[in-house]
Order: structure tokens, then C-alpha cells, then sequence
């Protein structure tokens, strides 16, 4: 399974590159598209092995957790 979700994020980065490359936009545009690439890849490889990410919720909370205790 974990193969298969590299071929497909490979195909899916040569498909989308070369579109990016051809139509001649900005690198600021390549390097975001790479970026949220890299973080759907990793997301969706974390899922395929049964590490699901830590919810946004909590990672919320425990910043404002933080955030509250740095101004008592």
C-alpha cells in the first residue's frame, strides 16, 4: 500500500510540474505546490501505516494551554 501511494503522489508531482513549468509561473508557486505536496504525502503516509496524525483540536488546545500559562 505504502508503494502505491508513492507511485501515485510521483505521478501526480510530474503530472502537475509540468504543468506549473510549462505555463512559466513564479518559483513562489512551485515551492508552495511542493510544500503542500511534501504535507498531503506525509498525512496520507501516516494514515496507510496506521500512525493517524494528532487531531488539530488538540494541538489547538494545548497551545492555548500554553499561551494561558506564559500570562498567569
Amino acid at each position: 500500500m505504502v508503494y502505491l501511494l508513492i507511485v501515485a503522489f510521483i505521478v501526480v508531482a510530474i503530472i502537475d510540474s509540468r504543468t506549473i513549468i510549462n505555463k512559466k509561473l513564479e518559483s513562489k508557486t512551485l515551492f508552495i505546490y511542493s510544500f503542500l505536496l511534501v504535507v498531503g504525502f506525509t498525512i496520507n503516509l501516516l494514515v496507510v501505516i496506521d500512525k493517524a496524525p494528532t487531531s488539530p483540536a488538540v494541538l489547538i488546545e494545548s497551545l492555548i494551554k500554553l499561551i494561558l500559562r506564559s500570562i498567569r
